[in-house]
């Protein structure tokens, strides 16, 4: 089975009257906005097509109570025939087919793994869809934003691989909210949030010449967008093109689909939680 990886980036909408809070009154923090949202039945449109996201709670632990799991499934419409004593005859019915979710509510992590389905559809453009409908749940008291993991070094990859002659490198990031270690990118970027409201940053280093992608900038820029922060493009002198959406960051597992066991399959899952969810 395939895992897609993800990230979301919460930023707090200001408040005002109708925005959801805690029982006792107190703003929701980003991981009690996450396990509200998540421990819920959402309906939600993906191109056209209506999907469901259900909670699924018969699977966690108490090591690891800050996990929620769910599903995200699609009514679609299945063709077969009828057996050789009733003629072959063409048939169909509607049946549902799901994929596996799990979420790390923790306000350092706040990440996805998804399943990988054909049937239903990229786990990107997915994911996108239920956070929109995330933002437009009424009362949403943060805007979230969710981006791909990118696999380690396909960046420095890249460059190597075209003698590090980068032309330009543009990016498009979220202001930080779930990182601890914070280098100066960091700070820079957390400092337009704070001050000016800044939601995400986008930019091009462009050179008359080629890039010094050995600059420290850079290496914070490269590493903030492979940790799940926002998108990377560059461009070689030769004109071969990067593009960090097409290096996301996934895990293969060698194990039973859940359509042949949920209960065994939940076991493995489990036993599989530090590569689905890496820190």
């Amino acid at each position: 089975m395939e895992f897609y990886l993800f990230r979301l980036s919460l930023k707090a909408k200001e408040a005002d009257f109708f925005v959801k809070r805690a029982p006792d009154g107190s703003p929701l923090t980003r991981q009690d906005w996450l396990r509200l949202f998540f421990s819920q039945k959402h309906e939600f449109i993906h191109y056209r097509s209506k999907f469901v996201f259900k909670p699924e709670t018969r699977i966690g632990s108490e090591d690891h109570p800050h996990l929620m799991f769910g599903w995200i499934a699609r009514e679609m419409r299945q063709y077969e025939r009828t057996p050789p004593d009733e003629g072959l005859e063409p048939t169909e019915h509607m049946s549902w087919q799901a994929i596996f979710t799990i979420v790390d509510t923790q306000n350092d992590s706040q990440l996805i793994s998804m399943e990988y389905n054909a049937d239903l559809g990229k786990p990107k453009a997915l994911l996108e869809s239920l956070v929109r409908e995330m933002n437009h749940e009424e009362g949403a008291p943060f805007q979230t934003q969710a981006f791909p993991l990118v696999s380690a070094g396909s960046f420095w990859q890249f460059a190597e691989e075209h003698g590090n002659q980068i032309v330009w490198l543009s990016f498009d990031v979220a202001a930080p909210n779930m990182f601890d270690d914070v280098d100066d990118f960091q700070k820079e970027l957390r400092a337009l949030r704070d001050k000016v409201n800044v939601a995400n940053v986008s930019a091009k280093l462009e050179s008359d010449t080629t890039l010094k992608i050995e600059a420290e900038r850079v290496g914070g820029i490269v590493d903030y967008v492979e940790r799940g922060a926002g998108e990377l493009a560059a461009e070689a002198e030769d004109g071969s093109r990067y593009s960090s959406t097409s290096h996301e960051k996934k895990v293969n597992l060698d194990i039973d689909h859940h359509t042949k066991g949920e209960r065994r399959f939940f076991r493995e899952i489990m036993h599989a939680i530090g590569r689905l969810l890496p820190k």
